[in-house]
């Protein structure tokens, strides 16, 4: 199996990461063009996000064809390629499965639309509700209503956007299409998959409205996410696919609890490792990233609680996650837990230094390496359905003037996490020669990948550093993690251990100095690996600059 507990895994997604043939979209020879950045980096295995087919309502997490590749990308010879040399680099893939949802316009769905009577209606969830009304109370992820009207009074299902509809997973055709789908691309030569949205494909099968005193949509919450035969259905799927191929499997678990991450993760478990969305949440009201009613607000000791509680979740209870700040669901991650003025450097260098010493697998999501920022785009640059939805319903929902929305969605958009790759100070950054789909960030000639690369300095080379550290301390991928000093409002400190080492890591998350005390029983004579400031010795009292790291080292004697 792919060597997930020692691996570096890099995000892609592919509409902005390289265009090659001119039409200002990001495709698959593109990223091939790329496969030698990727392996000077170091990283051990790229995660795909989706190129199947799709009319791209959501950009490919509506799928038309599973056994295509969206012609914008490419074909499936350019997949195979892509494969092939990223493994001739020992590059592992890693595809992204989307199986909660299909587009509308799959002929699966287009065949069940059509005729009532088709054994495909049972594969998606069509249920009664009246000529006007839909079965029941449902808000969909998108902010709309979940349900969408075939015909009479009958109703389907769509969760997130009005053209994903739901499969059902209690049809066991279904599930043996997913095994399939799963093992034709392990022929391919994939050697994992990330699970998109799994853990919400049990649904309530008497589909109750949830709050039915309560006027309006209302989230389905405890009906939709993480129900008992989640874990049924997924160890089905892995003794029919990846499971007996000894291939990766990755779960993302909407708003997932420690409890959930324990029943799906582990030895035994159908999955090898979970994703969390805690971190990335921080901030966010009770409905999401387009909830401002706690005004994006993080501080300091709510950072360092939702690592705690989630570096000791996983000991605990023998789980495994995997550790990012910045994907293609949310805005780039500096400025939301650190600062891209100023300090921009540092505290980027600072970000990845945590990221990479937490307990679980580091993933880097595209253009992080060089501190790409959110460029906060405005409503004539949005592509995202998420943003055009999400700003109505704040109107309606939340009663937030449209002014306003429209500008809380420049600030949260997931557009921001997805302008093109920044590959130098040539025209559209070095991404494409023709029309960029979306803006390109315009701080790009001062932040792009050539540059840095001639920067000793720079983010990108810290990146590389952190990569190889990783690689050659066995404590920073399978070691102990243990917080030193908890009650800190602003230092965050923890020792990565085991018999052969120690390794000590102190971050100040603040934009201002601080001082930290440890305790005298921790100070060891100790080396430092890594810093984002100047190296320094490792003692009981740390005056520490804004946004300062360190990663010192310990090696134990034995005799």
């Amino acid at each position: 199996m792919f060597d997930y507990k020692h691996a570096v895994i890099y995000q892609i997604w592919p509409r902005s990461f390289q265009d090659s043939d001119r039409n200002g979209i990001g495709d698959l020879s593109g990223i091939r063009s790329r496969l030698d950045y990727l392996s000077d980096l170091g990283i051990d295995a790229i995660w795909l996000s989706p190129v199947y087919a799709s009319p791209n309502t959501d950009y490919g997490y509506d799928i038309s064809d599973y056994y295509a590749v969206n012609p914008e990308y490419g074909t499936m010879e350019d997949l195979k390629l892509l494969i092939r040399e990223a493994k001739e680099r020992h590059i592992a893939i890693l595809m992204d499965l989307v199986a909660n949802h299909t587009s509308t316009r799959h002929p699966w769905f287009q065949e069940a639309l059509k005729n009532p009577d088709s054994p495909y209606r049972d594969w998606y969830i069509f249920r009664k509700g009246t000529v006007s009304s839909p079965p029941n109370n449902w808000l969909s992820f998108f902010g709309v209503s979940a349900w969408q009207k075939a015909e009479d009074d009958m109703w389907y299902l769509t969760l997130y956007t009005e053209q994903q509809a739901d499969l059902n997973w209690r049809c066991p055709e279904v599930r043996k299409e997913i095994a399939k789908i799963v093992n034709f691309y392990l022929d391919l030569g994939v050697e994992g998959f990330r699970l998109d949205t799994i853990n919400t494909i049990d649904k309530d099968p008497d589909f109750p409205s949830q709050n039915p005193e309560k006027k309006g949509l209302q989230f389905p919450g405890n009906l939709v996410l993480d129900r008992p035969m989640v874990k049924q259905w997924l160890k089905e799927l892995e003794e029919e696919s990846w499971g007996r191929r000894d291939a990766f499997a990755l779960g993302e678990g909407v708003m997932t609890t420690e409890a959930s991450v324990k029943e799906y993760c582990g030895n035994g478990k159908p999955l090898q490792m979970m994703f969390q969305f805690d971190t990335v949440c921080l901030g966010y009201g009770e409905l999401g990233k387009y909830d401002p009613r706690k005004l994006y607000l993080i501080t300091n000791q709510q950072f360092k609680q939702v690592t705690r509680k989630w570096m000791t979740a996983q000991q605990r209870d023998h789980t495994w996650l995997g550790n990012y700040l910045s994907n293609h669901d949310h805005k780039r991650h500096l400025d939301r837990f650190g600062n891209d003025g100023k300090y921009r450097v540092r505290s980027a260098e600072m970000l990845a230094l945590y990221n990479f010493t937490l307990y679980g697998t580091p993933f880097i999501y595209q253009g992080e390496e060089i501190a790409m920022t959110n460029p906060k785009l405005k409503k004539q640059d949005w592509r995202d359905y998420e943003a055009f939805h999400s700003s109505k319903a704040m109107t309606e929902i939340l009663h937030i003037p449209p002014f306003l929305a429209e500008k809380i969605t420049s600030f949260v958009d997931r557009d921001n996490a997805r302008t093109p790759m920044q590959w130098s100070d040539q025209k559209n950054a070095g991404f494409t020669e023709g029309v960029p789909w979306i803006q390109v960030n315009p701080d790009y000639p001062a932040w792009n990948v050539k540059s840095e690369q001639a920067d000793p300095d720079s983010v990108l080379n810290f990146y590389q550093a952190l990569i190889r550290l990783h690689h050659e301390h066995e404590a920073l991928c399978t070691g102990s993690w243990r917080e030193l000093i908890p009650d800190h409002p602003h230092v965050l400190a923890y020792v990565r251990e085991n018999e052969e080492e120690r390794l000590t890591v102190i971050l100040n998350l603040s934009r201002h100095a601080q001082k930290a005390v440890l305790p005298e029983n921790e100070i060891v004579p100790s080396e430092d690996l890594l810093t984002s400031t100047v190296p320094r010795a490792l003692t009981a009292e740390m005056k520490l600059l804004p946004y300062e790291a360190h990663l010192f080292l310990h090696r134990k004697h034995h005799s």
